[in-house]
């Protein structure tokens, strides 16, 4: 049984990295259409707001508000770390 459970946690751990994957890819364009409008790469008031809309749909999963707002604050500080280089 503890097999079974843990080949499914490696199966969605995949799923997670490919959906990560596209985020980054996604994160590139924006980076790109910032660059060429001459706009800056952190806007505080929108990962705010982000931030907040999904702890509030977090919440409503059942998953702990501190979970969520360090893991996204993990994947937009890479968001935007991605966004800062020149492809």
């Amino acid at each position: 049984m503890l097999n079974k459970y843990r080949t499914e946690i490696n199966k969605i751990d995949k799923s997670i990295l490919d959906i990560l994957e596209q985020r980054i890819q996604v994160s590139k364009k924006i980076g790109l259409l910032k660059k060429e409008r001459d706009l800056k790469i952190y806007d505080s008031e929108r990962e705010t707001i982000l931030i907040n809309d999904l702890i509030n749909l977090g919440l409503k999963k059942d998953l702990d508000k501190d979970y969520i707002k360090d893991i996204f604050k993990i994947i937009l500080d890479e968001s935007k770390r991605i966004q800062k280089i020149d492809y």
